[in-house]
């Protein structure tokens, strides 16, 4: 029987924080970044604009991207220096997405982000393998807590079949997540299943071909 996760941990909980404002100190990016390929299929999901609320947007990449088909973004992420990029680089662009210091685990998380009455996508590449699992339980309290009937949710992340793969960054924290539990999680808070694949070749990076879960959600 698979666990529900494996984890190889570099770091702990009480250091991420710092480690993430250490990788993201050196960003120098002056031009528009390409987005991954997952934001792009994301993209053609969406057949209207959306407001995108990114959790763990890093370096902007898709945020900016999303932005710049018209969406209204919201990108989060726990790392000051990570988002004082973002908003000099969606500055220089004249891109209109805002960027947030925000922790998943903040409780006044959902109410800063809030409802509207719009639709929402909740968008998460990359980020659920690198939280704890008490932090993914407060990533599903506060995405249901902003969203309503119909929106949806796109996330990335690495399996349990990718913990024996060559990694291009070594020292992450990571967790190696199994699809089934963790579509048993979203559905427990709200959210269906309406797409989802898993494999390699969706996330190359160097010498890195994650096996990696795709799944698309709406909320019921």
């Amino acid at each position: 029987m698979l666990e529900r996760t494996q984890t190889t941990t570099i770091l702990a909980d009480d250091e991420k924080e710092s480690y993430w404002d250490l990788y993201y100190s050196n960003l120098t990016e002056k031009t528009r970044p390409l987005p991954s390929q997952f934001a792009v299929f994301v993209a053609g999901e969406l057949q209207s604009p959306h407001r995108v609320v990114e959790f763990g947007c890093g370096d902007g990449r898709d945020s900016l991207f999303f932005s710049s088909y018209g969406h209204q973004t919201i990108g989060l992420d726990s790392s000051a220096r990570a988002v004082r990029h973002c908003v000099r680089l969606a500055e220089s662009m004249d891109e209109k997405a805002l960027f947030l210091i925000l922790d998943v685990s903040d409780p006044e998380l959902a109410e800063t982000i809030s409802t509207t009455s719009g639709p929402t996508a909740v968008y998460a590449r990359f980020f659920l393998h690198a939280i704890t699992e008490a932090e993914e339980q407060s990533f599903f309290r506060s995405a249901s807590a902003f969203t309503k009937t119909g929106d949806v949710m796109a996330v990335e992340y690495r399996t349990l079949r990718d913990l024996s793969q060559p990694k291009a960054t070594k020292q992450h924290y990571r967790r190696f997540m199994d699809p089934v539990v963790f579509q048993l999680a979203a559905l427990q808070h709200g959210f269906q299943v309406r797409y989802a694949i898993e494999g390699f070749g969706y996330a190359k990076y160097m010498q890195d071909d994650a096996y990696v879960a795709r799944c698309l959600l709406v909320r019921d």
